[in-house]
């Protein structure tokens, strides 16, 4: 762990972990050197326990192998072999490509689980479309139009749902108010936890597999 010690003109220590190998310790100008080993002695087991769980989400892409296996709700369903004649003698490109368009011909089972939480909650929408674009998971317009990423048949199933019930939200408030997330938490109490666990599948918004 390498932490860099950066002295201002501060009144407090502030520690922030960067990554699993780098943090960034920021100190009072004139607090000396013995006084800043001593805090990070204090922190020791504060840093042996986020480094790890920084790790953990940093490499949690590589626990999937997109070149090799197809993952359904959150589990290995197959060889990706399959989805397409000589797969194995594509490139990278191309594979990703033809692994991109297997999940999105799966996504009818992404509309049947919002069709089934709809009648579950009573909360409509007009038109379900998969989405390509990067960064978010869904969203949800004005005119009751629900986009949906077109990864999300990958993830667990309560991952899946949360994403659709935040979406699902939105048809009422649109915006992040605490409205909004009362709403989330009555369609789906444990949703801070979901919502945790979301980010550790953010590598699949950006399309980068590890193939």
């Amino acid at each position: 762990m390498k932490i860099e010690i950066i002295k201002e003109n501060r009144k407090t220590i502030s520690l922030k972990l960067l990554s699993s190998e780098r943090a960034v310790l920021k100190v009072p100008t004139r607090l000396s050197q013995e006084k800043i080993e001593k805090f990070l002695q204090g922190k020791q087991r504060w840093l042996e326990k986020h480094t790890k769980m920084m790790w953990q989400k940093e490499n949690f892409s590589k626990t999937f192998d997109f070149s090799q296996y197809l993952y359904i709700n959150g589990e290995s369903a197959g060889k990706t072999s399959e989805i397409v004649l000589g797969f194995d003698k594509l490139d990278i490109e191309a594979k990703k490509k033809a692994i991109k368009k297997y999940y999105l011909s799966l996504f009818p089972r992404v509309e049947a689980l919002v069709r089934e939480i709809a009648q579950h909650s009573g909360l409509t929408f007009a038109d379900l479309k998969p989405t390509t674009s990067g960064h978010i998971w869904g969203s949800f317009s004005s005119k009751k139009v629900m986009k949906l990423h077109w990864s999300l048949v990958i993830l667990p199933l309560e991952l899946q749902r949360y994403v659709i019930y935040h979406e699902f939200a939105h048809s009422v408030h649109f915006n992040h108010s605490p409205k909004f997330w009362k709403l989330v938490e009555e369609l789906c109490p444990d949703y801070k936890a979901l919502k945790k666990k979301l980010k550790e599948y953010s590598f699949l918004l950006t399309g980068d597999l590890n193939i």
